[in-house]
C-alpha cells in the first residue's frame, strides 16, 4: 500500500508514495497500459504524476517513475530525471534495463508499492571538451562516452590519470560505464562489468593493430581521450552526437556527478537478465528486412553491366 510504512517497515527502504508514469508515445500498447497502471496506482492511494507534469517538475515530486517502453526510452527517462529511480515495463526488443516484461507489471507493481525493491545505483560519465587549453562544452552520459571517424581511420590517444597508454589507430574509441558495458561496448568486443564492478571499460573501435585489448580503469581515474590525426571524428553520448572533433582536441571523461537509478525486484538479477535478454536476440521466428535473392545456377549466364 501508498499509506506511509509503520513501525515494521521501517528498516525497510522507504516505499514510494508518488510515482511518474511514462510510456512510449509510438506504442498504443504501452499507452493504453499507462492509463490502467495509473488507475490501479490511484485506488491504492498512490499518487501519479504523467509525463508532462513530469516535465514541468523536473521529476521532483515522485519517489520513483514507471517507464513503458524500451531501452531507448529508459535512457531517455534517465537522462531527463536523473537519480530518480526507474522501473522499467519493456515494450522493446532487448529489455535489458526495462527489466519487467508486461505481462508481469501487477506482481511487479506490488512489490515496489509494497517497498519489497532494491535499487541498483550505477554510476555516470561527466565528458568535457577542451580546445586549445579551453572548455568548449560539458555534457554527460548514462551507457558510453565515444569518439568516433568517419570513412577514414583516425588515431586517439588515450591517457589515464593523465599517464600515456597507447595510441590507437581505427574506427574511435568507447568509454562505457558497467550499464553501458552491455551496449556498444560488448558489440565493439568489450568486457561485460557485471553486477557491483565499480569500473569504466576502456574499447577501441577496429583498432587496426594486433594490440587491441580492452581496458578496465576504475571509477576514480581521470580518462583522456586525445584525437591525434587530422581526420575528422565525432564526440558521441548515448548514441547523441554533441560536437565535432579537430586535431588535438581532448575529451576528458570522469564520473558523473548524476546516478543511473535502477529498481530490481526479488527473483532477479544481472546473470539471469543477460543470459535470457541477450539470447532473444537469436529468434527462430525473425523475418529478415531483405530478402535475398536467388542464388544464379551453373548454367545460368553471367548478368551484363547495363548501358548508362
Amino acid at each position: 500500500m501508498c499509506e506511509p510504512p509503520g513501525p515494521i517497515a521501517a528498516e525497510r527502504r522507504a516505499t514510494p508514495r508518488e510515482f511518474g508514469l511514462i510510456a512510449a508515445r509510438s506504442k498504443r500498447e504501452a499507452e493504453s497500459l499507462a492509463t490502467e497502471i495509473a488507475q490501479w496506482l490511484k485506488a491504492r492511494g498512490c499518487g501519479v504524476v504523467p509525463e508532462k507534469a513530469l516535465v514541468r517538475k523536473q521529476g521532483r515530486a515522485v519517489d520513483a517513475i514507471v517507464v513503458l517502453g524500451g531501452d531507448g526510452l529508459m535512457m531517455r527517462a534517465a537522462n531527463s530525471y536523473p537519480d530518480v529511480p526507474l522501473l522499467g515495463i519493456n515494450f522493446g526488443k532487448v529489455g535489458f534495463l526495462a527489466l519487467v516484461e508486461r505481462r508481469e507489471w501487477r506482481k511487479a507493481l506490488e512489490a515496489l508499492v509494497g517497498g519489497d525493491f532494491s535499487i541498483q545505483s550505477g554510476s555516470t560519465l561527466e565528458a568535457t571538451l577542451i580546445r586549445d587549453n579551453r572548455e568548449i562544452k560539458s555534457d554527460w552520459a548514462i551507457n558510453d562516452v565515444v569518439i568516433r571517424g568517419g570513412v577514414r581511420m583516425i588515431e586517439v590517444e588515450l591517457y589515464i590519470d593523465q599517464h600515456y597508454v597507447n595510441t590507437y589507430p581505427g574506427d574511435g574509441m568507447i568509454v562505457a560505464t558497467a550499464h553501458g558495458s552491455t551496449a556498444y561496448g560488448m558489440a565493439a568486443g568489450g568486457p561485460i562489468l557485471t553486477a557491483g564492478v565499480r569500473g569504466f571499460a576502456l574499447v577501441p573501435i577496429s583498432c587496426h593493430s594486433p594490440i587491441r585489448t580492452p581496458l578496465v580503469a576504475p571509477e576514480e581515474a581521470l580518462i583522456e581521450l586525445l584525437l591525434a590525426n587530422d581526420r575528422p571524428a565525432s564526440l558521441i553520448l548515448d548514441g547523441r552526437p554533441v560536437g565535432e572533433l579537430s586535431r588535438g582536441d581532448l575529451v576528458s571523461v570522469r564520473r558523473g556527478v548524476h546516478t543511473f537509478q535502477l529498481v530490481t525486484l526479488s527473483g532477479t538479477n544481472f546473470y539471469e537478465a543477460f543470459r535470457t535478454k541477450f539470447n532473444f536476440q537469436i529468434r527462430p521466428d525473425a523475418v529478415p528486412t531483405r530478402r535475398p535473392s536467388r542464388n544464379p545456377g551453373p548454367t545460368d549466364p553471367p548478368e551484363r553491366e547495363k548501358d548508362g
